[in-house]
């Protein structure tokens, strides 16, 4: 029997060597995006997960993080860490050139961060760095440079941080900018550049052009210093949700993203092929904690109880979900459900919280108190049919326990314009996290995007510890009670954590078949070696 086994075995290794192909230069990869990118293509001031897709394949960074969610080297060949733990130096490879044919050097890895760090910087990574040796004097004005960022030679820079922090290599995946195009730029006024809508990076892919509403098209660096990729372009094809499926069907796109409720008509479309992971991602809706309706932990948690999660996962996104009720997701290592209150959907248990709160019913059965109507808006970015149904439930389930939801229905962009400018009361979207779980940028009151507007002192305590940290036991442990707040706290109800089905035309080869968060493209770092096979 085992003799019959090896055999069989072998077969099937042989057959698998059989049919193996080589890559095969050229052709275009269509991808699908059903919400259109804003057009801020530079890598430290975009905002919008659209914008990334090209940004991650025009720009490189110093490192990039691979499928099993480790950094690895890119634009730097290599790098050392002090014994301390204080420096990192990173090696860059010579002759690395922009698009437009200038070499990249150390001196443009000083401009991407130090900009970062300066008084007129209007994005939201200042938190990221803020560590570096100089950075805060530097940032406030109070001096001219930041010795934590030294420039050694044209491929050799040194940063130097005034504290033990655990994310540290892991930062600097930001794409590098070219000095010589940005670097007359006054700082302040970056956002408006021209370039943003029309990027040169030195990543695989060429910018060609960007029509709203319409698509992106990047074209092969044919000089990437890691090898032309195989495929001649890359669309970003911009479909309206409702037609997805029949772009699918008709080929006319070769990967997306696909909704819940689209899974059984994809599945059954011949030459396409459905691979289905957990992201590290979740859903959530935000309560704007800065109005006093919401300043309650015990209206945010009635909230939660009376909002049917459970349907909303397994009906609504039919089952392609995981409810949720903290912000590290499953996928993370430092995931914990020790201690955490799963807040099923219970709305008599909803209406008794906010009755001894003090809660009464009103004008129309509208809860009530102190003046004050549990009457709000709840803002819906347009171009997901799942995410309209959830508000529609959301609404409904509401109003079964006195609580009045007005839905706003606006276009992605302007939502986060609200938001940003915080004329919300309340808004649902997702966040798309990176590897390490360090959650300053979401979480800590200085964050700019701490859209809740959520403060609380022992949550930025245990923030900032798990930053200084390095022993991952101990890490893990300083999350766990930091969730536990969170999860207590609810300055946004947790939906679910992110499950993605992607779909993929049988044409596109070299993608990762067994994919784990990164998707099969792996983050996008397969498009350098993907192929199209006719």
């Amino acid at each position: 029997m085992r003799k019959l086994l090896a055999v069989v075995l072998l077969c099937l290794i042989l057959s698998a060597v059989a049919v193996a192909q080589e890559p095969v230069q050229g052709g275009t990869f269509r991808f699908a995006l059903t919400t259109n990118p804003r057009g801020m293509f530079n890598p430290i001031l975009y905002t919008e997960q659209y914008d990334s897709y090209i940004i991650d394949l025009v720009y490189d960074g110093l490192i990039y993080i691979d499928e099993q969610l480790q950094p690895q080297p890119r634009l730097a060949k290599g790098w050392e860490i002090s014994e301390d733990g204080l420096s990192i130096t990173f090696f860059l490879h010579e002759r690395v050139k922009f698009h437009d044919g200038v070499e990249v050097t150390a001196e443009d890895v000083e401009f991407t961060y130090k900009t970062m760090l300066h008084p007129e910087y209007t994005g939201v990574r200042y938190g990221s760095f803020k560590l570096l040796v100089g950075a805060e004097e530097y940032h406030n004005g109070e001096r001219d440079d930041v010795p934590g960022i030294e420039v050694i030679d044209d491929y050799t820079i040194k940063f130097t941080i005034t504290e033990p922090y655990a994310p540290l290599v892991t930062q600097f995946g930001y794409g590098v900018l070219p000095k010589h195009l940005l670097g007359d730029i006054p700082v302040g006024e970056l956002e408006q550049a021209e370039f943003n809508r029309h990027p040169i990076g030195a990543g695989p892919f060429k910018f060609v052009e960007f029509m709203t509403d319409q698509h992106v098209i990047l074209q092969a660096n044919d000089d990437y210093f890691l090898g032309r990729p195989n495929i001649d372009q890359v669309v970003f094809q911009r479909v309206a949700f409702d037609a997805l499926p029949i772009y699918i069907r008709q080929q006319r796109v070769d990967y997306a993203e696909i909704s819940p409720d689209n899974y059984a008509e994809v599945s059954g479309i011949p030459g396409v092929d459905l691979y289905i992971y957990e992201e590290l991602s979740y859903n959530y809706i935000c309560f704007n904690l800065r109005q006093p309706r919401f300043a309650d932990p015990v209206v945010r948690q009635a909230i939660t109880y009376g909002f049917d999660r459970e349907t909303y996962v397994e009906v609504l996104r039919e089952g392609f979900g995981i409810v949720a009720n903290a912000p590290i997701p499953m996928a993370s290592w430092a995931f914990t459900s020790e201690g955490i209150n799963e807040y099923p959907y219970n709305p008599e248990l909803a209406a008794q919280m906010l009755a001894d709160a003090g809660w009464k019913p009103g004008a129309g059965g509208i809860l009530e108190k102190d003046d004050m109507r549990l009457e709000f808006e709840f803002l819906v970015p347009e171009g997901s049919r799942v995410t309209e149904q959830m508000a529609l439930l959301f609404q409904q389930n509401m109003a079964d326990i006195g609580i009045k939801v007005n839905l706003v229905f606006m276009e992605f962009s302007a939502a986060v314009d609200r938001v940003d400018a915080r004329e919300f009361d309340t808004f649902t979207m997702g966040w798309s996290l990176t590897v390490d779980p360090d959650p300053h940028g979401i979480w800590h009151s200085t964050s700019p995007w701490n859209d809740p507007g959520f403060y609380h002192d022992r949550s930025d305590e245990l923030i900032e510890m798990g930053r200084r940290e390095t022993d991952p036991e101990k890490r893990k442990e300083i999350y766990a009670e930091w969730q536990r707040i969170i999860n207590y706290e609810l300055p946004t109800m947790f939906l679910s954590y992110g499950v993605t089905v992607a779909a993929v035309n049988e044409r596109v080869q070299g993608i990762n078949t067994e994919p784990g968060p990164l998707g099969p493209l792996g983050g996008l770092q397969r498009l350098s070696q993907i192929w199209i096979q006719d």
